[in-house]
C-alpha cells in the first residue's frame, strides 16, 4: 500500500517553519518504525524484553551520534532513560546489540527525537500497565517533559525551514529513525537466534 509522506527532504512548502517541515519529511521514516514496533504496541507483555533492548540499543546509538553536548535538559532527560534501561536490561538478563552511527547528528535532532519519544512511551506505558505485569520496568516510569517539549516546538517553530542548519536538523531527525529502525532489527534477529 502507498502512502503519501509529504516531501523528501529539501522540498519545501512556502513559509513553512522547521517544526513543520521536521514533521513532514520524517513522518516515512516515524512511520516505519512505529511499524517495526507494533508487534510491541499489540501485546506489550510478550514483546517486552526485545523492546526494551532495542529502545537502549537506538538510545545508546543517538548519545554517541551527538555532534556536540545537546542542551542541559535532553542530556538530563537522556541519561536517565539509559539508566533506567540499564537497569530494566540486567533485571531480565538481555542482551543489547551494537547500533554504529553513520553520521554524527545535530544536538537539537537528538532534543527533537529524545523528548519526542517520551510522549510514544506515555501511551505505551498504559497500555502495558492493563497487561498486569508482576514488574513495570523502570523505562515506564513517568519522566518530566512536557514543558521542555513545549519549549521545543517554539524554537522550531521559530527558525527557518530553509538553510544549512536547518537541512542538518532534518537530515539528523531522518537517520536518528533510521537508527532505531536498525536496533530494532538487530534486536529481533539476536532474539530469534536465542530461542
Amino acid at each position: 500500500m502507498k502512502h503519501d509522506h509529504g516531501p523528501v527532504c529539501g522540498q519545501l512548502v512556502p513559509k513553512q517553519d522547521l517544526l513543520q517541515r521536521l514533521r513532514d519529511e520524517s513522518r516515512s521514516a516515524h512511520e516505519a518504525l512505529d511499524q517495526s514496533f507494533l508487534p510491541f504496541q499489540k501485546n506489550p507483555a510478550e514483546h517486552l524484553k526485545p523492546f526494551l533492548a532495542a529502545q537502549m540499543a537506538g538510545l545508546t546509538a543517538l548519545s554517541t551520534a551527538v555532534r556536540t553536548s545537546p542542551d542541559r535538559e535532553t542530556l538530563g532527560l537522556i541519561s536517565e532513560m539509559l539508566d533506567r534501561l540499564e537497569q530494566d536490561c540486567r533485571h531480565y538478563g538481555l542482551s543489547v546489540p551494537v547500533v554504529r552511527h553513520k553520521r554524527e547528528l545535530h544536538p537539537v535532532a537528538l532534543s527533537y527525537l529524545v523528548i519526542g519519544s517520551r510522549l510514544g512511551t506515555e501511551v505505551l506505558r498504559r497500555k502495558l500497565m492493563e497487561s498486569e505485569l508482576d514488574h513495570v520496568p523502570l523505562y515506564f516510569a513517568p519522566q518530566e517533559y512536557k514543558a521542555i517539549w513545549r519549549e521545543l516546538c517554539l524554537r522550531l517553530g521559530a527558525m527557518p525551514a530553509i538553510g544549512a542548519e536547518a537541512e542538518d536538523i532534518c537530515t539528523s531527525v531522518i537517520a536518528g529513525f533510521e537508527l532505531f529502525q536498525e536496533a530494532e532489527t538487530l534486536t529481533r534477529d539476536l532474539t530469534e537466534k536465542s530461542l
